[in-house]
């Protein structure tokens, strides 16, 4: 994973200083609003989201987040006998964000780079099924994450995004759509 979030910044790096000498990178201000949407990979299954974004200040970004994991189904085996185990997840956060792009003077403005923390609860329910017994049980545990991405608006209100996240309950890269308002 530090793999591919390195790739994934040196990329955003790169293309961002080769298309605009004289450009600056975004900056949300105060009073900026915006949707954001999309689908993912991670280790626990595939992530659908919906979050929105507030400007409170230059460059800083909160909003709300929540998620859904559609999880795999794992085959495993310990001391001679296998079970299969599936896992899915709603999860509820709340995030911060810094948009570190306008301190880098040749980015163009349509390239939003940004880097924050997430707070929340991650719903999880587990099915075991090893042909003799199935048990099927849920838990709760709080979602502590940080988060990288990058953002390119395509149009004056649309966006295309990538983040890659870490933390306690899920890790991964997450795709999709802005909408600013």
């Amino acid at each position: 994973m530090k793999n591919l979030f390195k790739k994934f910044f040196l990329i955003a790096l790169v293309s961002g200083l080769g298309l605009g000498a004289q450009a600056q990178g975004f900056e949300p201000g105060p009073g900026f609003k915006q949707a954001n949407f999309g689908v993912g990979v991670g280790g626990w299954g595939i992530p659908i989201y919906g979050s929105f974004d507030f400007g409170i200040s230059d460059k800083i970004t909160i909003g709300p987040r929540i998620g859904f994991t559609f999880g795999y189904g794992d085959d495993y085996y310990y001391t001679g006998s296998s079970y299969n185990q599936n896992r899915t997840s709603f999860d509820v956060s709340f995030r911060g964000d810094y948009h570190y792009g306008s301190h880098i003077p040749a980015l163009p403005e349509q390239l939003d780079l940004y880097g924050g923390v997430s707070l929340g609860a991650s719903f999880r329910r587990y099915n075991y099924d090893n042909n003799t017994y199935f048990k099927d049980y849920t838990e709760t545990d709080p979602i502590v994450a940080v988060q990288a991405g990058a953002r390119w608006y395509f149009t004056e209100n649309w966006g295309a995004n990538a983040e890659v996240s870490g933390g306690y309950t899920f890790t991964g890269l997450t795709i999709g759509l802005s909408y600013m308002f």
